[in-house]
Parts: C-alpha cells; structure tokens; sequence
C-alpha cells in the first residue's frame, strides 16, 4: 500500500489564521453594533420613563391643588352636598372640567398625555376624592399620517369596513367557507 503524507505548508496554516482573524473582527464588529444599540434604547427607555413619571408628579401635584379647593369648600359647605359640589366647580384649578360629581384634567408632555380623572367623595368620608382615571397616551401619535386617512375617508372604504366590523355582513351569510367548497387555511 502506498501512504501519501499530506503536508501543510506555510500558506495553509496562514489562510486558516487569516479565516479565523476574519471571523473574530466580524464578531468584534457585530458586538460593538450590537452594544451601540442597547445603549441607544437604554438612553430612550430613560427618556421615556423620566417622561412619564414627570406626567404622574404633575397629575399628583395637580391633585394636591384640587384638594386644597375641596378643602376649602368643605370649611364653607361642610353640611351640603349640592352646595359642596357647586363651589368646588366653580373654584376648579385652570385647566380642570367638573363634570356631575367628576373631575377631569389632561397632563401633557411633549410626546405623551396623561389623562386623569377623580370622582368627589362627599363630605364626611374619609378621602375627599379617588382616582377613577389614570391613562397614559401618546400625543401626536395620528398627526404624522392624517393625510392618508383623509383619503381613506373620501374612497368610502371606511362605511364598508365598519358595517362588516358591526357584524352587520356576518348574519346575511351564515353558511361556513368549507360548505362551498373552499378550503380554510
């Protein structure tokens, strides 16, 4: 039997360390991209969550305000209900809205709105007010594409999708897609 030896020269063992010193600096060079980004939304998680809790301070802080009302008008009418609520619609905080025994007031950012919302206890409870709405949304989020709703609105699409949402469609036809032969995926 003949043996052959196979021998690797110089230029063998100087491609395999060129491929490995590739491989390393593309993974170096995917792990720097990969660590750019994490900072990235780091930097944006922290900006939205200062954001945020800077909405809740001021819902809290405008709460305060509202109670200092309330407390006043409760030294005046501590008896009233009616009368209770009456002064403290007309003493509101600016920009609150009394509306029936709730109020209503709207934090703003520059990216986000804090819709808050307490109801009026009545004198002789133990809170003057509780939180009946506390919801975070964002602010311009529609104003970027209203034009391509506009154009939504003139084709008439929006009347056919919003009767076949309604269910309006789905009782003229109640016979399932397989009775007529097509095939359900």
């Amino acid at each position: 039997m003949n043996r052959r030896k196979i021998a690797l020269g110089p230029g063998a063992s100087s491609l395999i360390l060129i491929a490995v010193v590739l491989a390393l600096s593309v993974l170096t060079v995917l792990t720097m991209i990969s660590a750019r980004s994490d900072e990235a939304l780091t930097a944006r998680s922290i900006e939205t969550r200062s954001e945020v809790y800077g909405l809740f301070a001021q819902a809290e802080r405008s709460l305060a305000r509202l109670d200092a009302v309330l407390v006043e008008c409760l030294k005046e009418n501590p008896e009233n209900a009616d009368a209770y609520l009456t002064m403290a619609g007309e003493k509101l905080p600016e920009g609150m809205r009394m509306e029936e025994d709730r109020v209503l007031w709207t934090e703003k950012s520059e990216k986000r709105a804090l819709e808050c919302g307490v109801r009026i206890l009545f004198p002789g409870e133990d809170r003057r007010t509780e939180w009946i709405n506390h919801s975070l949304g964002a602010e311009d989020i529609w104003e970027e594409d209203e034009s391509d709703f506009d154009d939504f609105e003139d084709s008439g699409e929006e009347e056919a999708l919003s009767e076949e949402w309604a269910g309006e469609n789905a009782e003229e036809d109640p016979a399932p897609a397989e009775e007529e032969g097509e095939e359900i995926e």
